[in-house]
C-alpha cells in the first residue's frame, strides 16, 4: 500500500490507521473515560478528510466499534459514551507551547449525534472544527495503539508524550497543569504519593507495555514538595513495536493477541488455551482459525459450540476447499475487471469533484469581490471576528510563512471565508448550482460513470453495515 499522505493530515500506512490530532486537543482538560477518550479519537479520525466541507459526518457503529477494536455487543455503552461527549467541556490550550502560559477556549467535545439504526451521524461546533482543521502542530495517534489501553490516564499520557515524539524530554509540566492534562479531579488524590501509585505509576506502565515509545518521569522540587514533572523519551525497538506490521511484532505479543482470541472469540478456558499452544505451532493455530472463519456454517452462525468446532480443526488439519482451476481464472478475472472498472469509475468522479470544487470556489470569490467598497468593509470585519481564534492561531504557529496582511492566503482562512460568505451572502443561495446541477453540464458517459459509483458505494455500505 506504501505511504499516503492526505491534505488534512491523516497519514496512513499498512496496517496502520494513524490520526494527527493537532496539539491544542491533546494538551487539553477534561476528564474522559476510556471509551470516550477512544471514540472521540476515532470520530475525528473517521470525519478528518471532511470536517470544513460537511455539517454532519455518518459512521456505521461497526466501523466505529472497529475503529476502537470494541469486540463486545453492549451497544448501550456506546450510545453512552457518545452522549457523555457532547455534555463534556473540554478546555483547549490549557498549554501553550510558545508563551508557556495557559490560553483558554472551550466547546463541547461534539456539538451532536443520532443514532438511526446501524448509523451514527455526528458533528462539530464551528470552534472545534476551526482547530482540529489546522495541522501545523499534532500528535500521531495510532488507533491500533490506542485500543490496547486499559484506563483513561494511560491513554491520556500517551497522546501528551507522543506530541514531544523525536525529542528526548517533553516540556516540564507544573503539577497542576498536567492533573489537568491527565484528567484528574482536583479533590481526587490530593496527596502526591497516592497520586504517583494510583495514576502516574500505572500509566507509565501501561505506555510502556502497549505503546511505541517507552518513558521514563523525572520530577523538580521545591522544599520536599514536587512542583513539576516531564518525561524521558525514547522509540521503543521496532521489533518490539506495537501497531506495525505483523512480523514487526514480538513473538510475545503474538502469543498474548493468540490466547486473547481464543479465549474471547472462541470460548475455550484458560486451561484449554494452554494445552492448545503446547500442542500446536501458533502459526499452525492461526491458519485453522481461518479456516473455521471462512466457513459457512461458521458465517452463518450454524456452529454452536465454536470451541469444539476449532479443536477438530485443529486435530484434523481442516482445509480452505480448492476451487477449480477454471473457477479461479474466472474470479481472478472478475477481479480484475471489477478493480479496473471502479477504479476507472472513481477518476471520473474526482474530475466531477475537483471540477464542481473549483466553479464554486471561483462563484462564492466573485460573489466577494462585487461587494461594493461599503458592503465589503463589513463583510470582511464580521469575517474577522468569526474567524478570529483560526487566525490568531495560524499567525501565531506559521508567523514565519504569514502576517496579518496576507493571512487571506492561508488555505485554511480562504477556506473559512468562503464557509463564513455562504452563510453571510444571500445571492449565492441563487448563484450557486448544487453538485447535481452541475453535473449535468458533463457528458451523458460521465454522469453515468457518476452514479454507478453512487450507486456501488451504497450497496457497499449497506453490505458493510450488515457484516457480509
Amino acid at each position: 500500500m506504501g505511504l499516503t499522505v492526505t491534505t488534512v493530515g491523516l497519514e496512513k500506512k499498512a496496517n496502520q490507521l494513524e490520526l494527527k490530532k493537532h496539539a491544542a486537543t491533546i494538551h487539553c482538560s477534561n476528564a474522559l473515560s476510556l471509551l470516550q477518550r477512544k471514540i472521540s479519537n476515532a470520530l475525528l479520525y473517521h470525519s478528518y478528510k471532511e470536517l470544513l466541507t460537511k455539517e454532519e459526518h455518518e459512521i456505521t457503529i461497526k466501523q466505529l466499534c472497529n475503529l476502537i477494536s470494541y469486540s463486545g455487543n453492549n451497544h448501550a455503552a456506546i450510545k453512552d459514551a457518545l452522549k457523555g461527549l457532547i455534555s463534556t467541556v473540554i478546555e483547549w490550550n490549557v498549554v501553550n507551547d510558545t508563551t508557556g502560559a495557559e490560553d483558554w477556549t472551550a466547546s463541547s467535545i461534539i456539538a451532536s449525534v443520532s443514532l438511526q439504526g446501524p448509523l451514527c451521524y455526528f458533528a462539530y461546533s464551528p470552534r472545534m472544527k476551526q482547530l482540529l482543521h489546522s495541522p501545523s502542530m499534532f500528535g500521531k495517534i495510532n488507533l491500533y495503539i490506542q485500543s490496547r489501553f486499559k484506563s483513561s490516564y494511560g491513554l491520556a499520557l500517551y497522546e501528551n508524550c507522543i506530541r514531544y515524539r523525536g525529542l528526548p524530554y517533553t516540556k516540564w509540566f507544573d503539577m497542576q497543569t498536567f492533573r489537568k492534562l491527565m484528567g484528574v479531579p482536583s479533590d481526587n488524590y490530593v496527596i502526591f504519593r497516592d497520586f504517583k501509585r494510583r495514576v502516574l505509576d500505572k500509566s507509565i506502565e501501561e505506555v510502556n507495555t502497549y505503546s511505541d515509545l517507552l518513558v521514563d518521569v523525572e520530577f523538580t522540587r521545591e522544599k520536599r514538595q514536587v512542583t513539576k514533572i516531564r518525561f524521558a523519551l525514547k522509540e521503543r525497538p521496532k521489533k518490539n513495536r506495537l501497531g506495525l506490521l505483523s512480523e514487526e511484532v514480538s513473538d510475545e505479543e503474538k502469543i498474548s493477541d493468540l490466547r486473547e482470541k481464543l479465549i474471547r472469540q472462541f470460548g475455550l478456558s484458560p486451561r484449554q488455551v494452554e494445552n492448545i499452544l503446547t500442542q500446536y505451532d501458533e502459526k499452525f493455530i492461526a491458519e485453522k482459525i481461518t479456516v473455521v472463519e471462512a466457513s459457512k456454517n461458521y458465517q452463518s452462525g450454524k456452529i454452536k459450540n465454536c470451541a469444539a468446532y476449532l479443536r477438530s480443526a485443529l486435530k484434523n488439519d481442516y482445509q480452505h476447499p480448492k476451487p477449480s482451476t477454471d473457477a479461479l481464472k474466472l474470479k481472478k478475472y472478475e477481479e480484475n475487471q471489477m478493480h479496473y472498472n471502479l477504479k476507472e469509475l472513481k477518476r471520473i468522479a474526482e474530475e466531477i469533484e475537483e471540477s464542481y470544487m473549483t466553479y464554486r470556489e471561483k462563484t462564492i470569490d466573485e460573489a466577494i469581490n462585487v461587494l461594493n467598497p461599503t458592503e465589503y468593509e463589513e463583510f470582511m470585519q464580521s469575517f474577522q471576528q468569526y474567524a478570529s481564534t483560526s487566525i490568531k492561531t495560524i499567525l501565531k504557529l506559521q508567523r514565519k510563512k504569514y502576517s496579518a496582511t496576507t493571512i487571506l492566503k492561508s488555505p485554511q482562512i480562504k477556506g473559512l471565508l468562503r464557509q463564513f460568505a455562504l452563510q453571510k451572502l444571500t445571492v449565492l443561495n441563487n448563484t450557486l448550482v448544487t453538485l447535481e446541477k452541475h453535473l449535468e453540464t458533463f457528458s451523458e458517459s460521465y454522469r453515468n460513470a457518476w452514479y454507478q459509483l453512487k450507486l456501488f458505494e451504497s450497496h457497499d455500505l449497506k453490505r458493510r453495515s450488515v457484516g457480509l
